[in-house]
Parts: structure tokens; sequence; C-alpha cells
């Protein structure tokens, strides 16, 4: 039998011959040029960092933190887990940056992304960095920490805000408060509706008076557990090398994030003596609401209780952080009481506070959470209280 040469095909033979020989060669090449897929991993933690502010301009407390976290990077203390900060500062441009173990254990700050200036106070901006995240660092679950300027629930350009932001003098060390990007302010439910639902583990808010039952109510739907805190925040803010290691522990513990917190600055001195936190089960917050509403109802009509002996956790008036079992204790029944007692028992899971706030302060009682009361503040502060979560489910329509 003659060898056939290739070149000697017949034609249809040649074609096909040819046609085999190019797809292999393309197939080659694309195998070649695809990029590899990220891999999920146990727990992926965003860190949403607004400091184009006095927290991070003049106090430098965003790269405080972001050491912290890179000594437990380097430390192995991430478990294969992914550590990312989004940070919009004073001194770049918003950047993606991941932080993990390096070689001769040291840790890494990768900068994945850079993005041009823009206000990311806004829910588009937060929105579209926790969908790239996911899309970039995909997890089997996912934990989000809010830091910034904030001030609970209320509008943050309100005057009550502004002057929030005002009270310390110029030498003490600032607190911090969530959402504040240069002159520009996220709204509590712009938050809310920025995240999408059921898609973190765990929220921490390392801020001020995000520790409230309307905070903590608005988000109920976005992720199954809750850290706040009532009061202030030390600028410092959370331990980082302390918590960073618990929250990638693979038995996540939340209840231990918040005893170190507490423990941290329990063990100061002063005006640094100063924390209260809390941890909110989401799935409790439904039945804590139907509670607090009967109570509503069942008192409907009367006068606003003395609240002058209400533990509040803010140290300027009108007062928006009251402890929200102090102040319902005020004109509630003893079997109401009990039902209270009993969905906060359900909901809280953990709570700690120091005896004083600033050192000005005395924390007497602390549930956990704190509330506003309705009719206390100007009319400013109702009518935006009007459109949360919180108060169209609990109070009646004539209350």
């Amino acid at each position: 039998m003659k060898n056939l040469d290739p070149l000697l095909l017949t034609p249809p033979g040649r074609w096909l011959w040819l046609l085999a020989v190019v797809s292999i060669l393309f197939s080659g090449c694309s195998k070649e040029k695809d990029e590899p897929q990220p891999v999920a991993v146990n727990r992926t933690v965003l860190v949403y960092m607004l400091s184009d502010n006095d927290l991070g301009a003049s106090r430098y407390f965003d790269s405080q933190n972001i050491d912290e976290m890179m000594q437990a990077a380097a430390a192995g203390e991430l478990n294969g887990g992914n550590l990312i900060v989004y940070r919009d500062g004073y001194d770049t441009n918003p950047q993606l940056i991941q932080i993990k173990p390096g070689p001769s254990g040291q840790a890494q700050k990768v900068i994945v992304k850079e993005y041009p200036d823009r206000n990311s106070s806004t829910g588009e901006v937060l929105r579209s960095v926790v969908d790239e995240t996911a899309q970039l660092f995909p997890a089997n679950e996912y934990g989000l920490i809010l830091w910034s300027h904030s001030t609970g629930w209320v509008p943050g350009n309100s005057s009550l805000a502004l002057s929030l932001r005002d009270q310390l003098p110029k030498q003490i060390a600032p607190t911090r408060s969530f959402g504040q990007d240069g002159s520009y302010y996220m709204e509590l439910d712009e938050l809310a509706d920025a995240l999408p639902d059921h898609r973190f583990r765990f929220i921490l808010s390392d801020a001020c008076f995000m520790g409230s039952i309307e905070c903590a109510y608005q988000l109920r739907n976005k992720t199954d557990y809750y850290i706040g805190s009532a009061a202030e925040v030390m600028g410092a803010g959370m331990p980082y090398a302390l918590t960073i290691p618990l929250l990638f522990d693979y038995q996540l513990n939340l209840g231990q994030v918040c005893q170190a917190i507490y423990n941290h600055y329990n063990s100061q001195t002063g005006v640094s003596r100063t924390a209260t936190t809390c941890l909110v089960d989401c799935r409790g917050l439904e039945g804590l609401a139907q509670v607090v509403r009967t109570i509503f109802e069942a008192h409907r009509g009367e006068t606003i209780p003395d609240l002058s002996n209400v533990q509040h956790f803010d140290r300027s008036y009108p007062y928006i952080c009251y402890d929200l079992r102090d102040y319902l204790a005020q004109f509630a029944s003893t079997d109401e009481l009990q039902q209270l007692d009993q969905a906060l028992n359900e909901t809280i899971l953990y709570q700690a506070a120091t005896p004083a706030i600033l050192g000005t302060l005395t924390v007497r009682t602390h549930c956990g959470l704190s509330c506003y009361v309705m009719g206390t503040g100007d009319s400013t502060l109702d009518r935006y209280y009007t459109t949360l979560d919180w108060y169209q489910q609990v109070y009646p329509i004539d209350y």
C-alpha cells in the first residue's frame, strides 16, 4: 500500500485534514488565554471604609486599622479567607485592597482595583462594591464591616447630626459614627436599599450610634447577625488585631468578637474606657417588633412619660438614643415587660457596656439596643423617622 502524503490527498480529504489541524491550533490558543476562575473560600469579609474625613485626614485611624488587619494576616489568622478593604480616603482615589499573608511571615496589601474619584457614600457605589467583591472573591459566606462617620438613623445633614460631630473638644480624640465621604452622607434607608437581601452572615458597624433598634430592624433582611454600638465609638475603632482572627475562625463565634471589643476598651482608663456593644440575631427582630407594637397599642393616647431618668447613650439634647427596655419600662405593665424580656432574650445574644461613656455619661443599664422616642425631637427628625421600617411596623397609625 502506498504511503499517503497529506499534500496529495484528494480535495475533500485535504480540506478535512486542514480543518482538523486549524481546530486543534485554535483550541490550544483558547485554553492558554483562559483565566483561572476564582475559587470559593470559606469566608470573605469586606471592610467598607470611608475615611475622607477627620478619621483619616488628621487622625490616620484608617491606616492604623489597616496595619492591625495586616498583623492578623501576617500571623496566618485569615484561615484561607479573603479580607478585602474598600478605602475611599483623603489621600488617594478609592481603592479595592486585598490584605493577605505574604512570604516570610509578612502580610501583603494588594491593590486589586483603583477607581476614579467619586462619592462613595451613595447606595449605588456601595452596591457596586459589594457585588464586585462577591464576584472577585467568592465565598461560602460573607461579612461586612461598616467603617466611617455616622449618626445612627439620624439624617446626616440635619442640624442634630452636625452638632453630634462637634461635641468633643479638639484636643480629645474624636469618636466615629456611618457614611461620611467629604461633605456627603449616606442615610440609613439608602444604606439598607443598597445591600442585597440575605447576602451577609454578619454586618458589623464600627461606628457611633448604630446599635439602635431602628438600624438593626432596617437591616434585618440583609444579614443573619448584626453588631452595633448604642453609644459613641472611639476613633481608634474596633481592635482589629484581636477581632479579625475571630471573624475568620472556621467556627465563627460573634459573641467572642463583641467580648473582645468590650474587654479591650474596658481595660482602658479615662475617656478611652468607652464601649457599648450588642450582638443581634436578626431572626428575632420580627417577634420583638410585635411585642413592642402590642405595648404601644395598649398605651396609645397616653402622654410621653418622664424621660429624665431614662438611660440614654448620647450626650447632647435632644436625645435620640434611649435604652429600649428602660424606655418601655416607664409605662409597660408587668406582663408586657415579661413578654418584652423574652423577646429581647431571643434577639440579643450578647451585650456589654463600660460604666461610663467618655468619662461623663454614666451607664447604669444597657439592654443592648437604643431607641428614639417619637415626638421628643424636632419636626425634621420626626418626619424622617416615620419613613423607617421600625416606625412603620410598631407605631399604630393614630399613635
